[in-house]
């Protein structure tokens, strides 16, 4: 079974793809003012408490500034505009906020079953066998791989991962070890757009 985690983000992305799509600015702001609010909130630990947290954060980003919003077209209590500005910050904070990954974590069981089918069809694994040449820590960690043929590929990562006490000695680049990732269009919020990423998913050491 898939790991949650990369269904969440699978499940985001595919429902931002066919929502109403408001001004990117407008969920730009939107979207940093509810991440300084997440920041502030302390360990959540259910889907409800989640839910509220996340909500709140929302509804008080909005009322900061109600009538800028509402004069560009965002005003949370109009149709279901509430539920599509919504799905779109949740893409956009996946993207830069490290603190509203735990809240949708535990949203995932929900779509989890519906998702795995769908996923299965359309992740593509690729495994790499190298040794990691660099360690970058942008937002979220990313290792640069050096394959066995000396092309370097770049690897988020974001969740989970399977023998993941390999990496403290994989990251001193000293052993090749087969790495596993799953290839996955990942909204950019520096250039604005998706993103082909790899993710990585299982580390285990080469056999010879």
């Amino acid at each position: 079974m898939k790991k949650l985690t990369i269904l969440l983000l699978v499940f985001i992305t595919s429902t931002i793809v066919n929502a109403q799509k408001f001004d990117d600015a407008v969920v730009t702001e939107l979207s940093d003012k509810v991440c300084e609010c997440l920041k502030t909130k302390g360990k959540i630990e259910t889907k409800a408490q989640a839910e509220l947290e996340l909500g709140t954060c929302m509804l008080s980003a909005y009322s900061k500034n109600q009538e800028y919003f509402d004069k560009n077209g965002a005003n949370f209590l109009e149709g279901d505009n509430a539920e599509k500005l919504g799905e779109q910050i949740g893409i956009k904070l996946v993207g830069f906020c490290p603190e509203s990954l735990p809240l949708f974590m535990l949203f995932a069981d929900e779509f989890a079953d519906e998702m795995e089918s769908e996923s299965d069809n359309n992740e593509e694994n690729i495994i790499i066998t190298g040794k990691i040449t660099k360690v970058e820590n942008d937002k979220f960690k990313s290792f640069e791989i050096k394959d066995e043929n000396g092309r370097k590929r770049n690897v988020l990562w974001l969740t989970y991962v399977d023998n993941d006490q390999l990496l403290e000695d994989a990251v001193k680049g000293k052993k090749t070890y087969q790495f596993t990732a799953l290839e996955l269009d990942i909204y950019d919020p520096r250039i604005g757009e998706y993103r082909n990423m790899l993710v990585l998913d299982r580390i285990e050491e080469k056999q010879e």
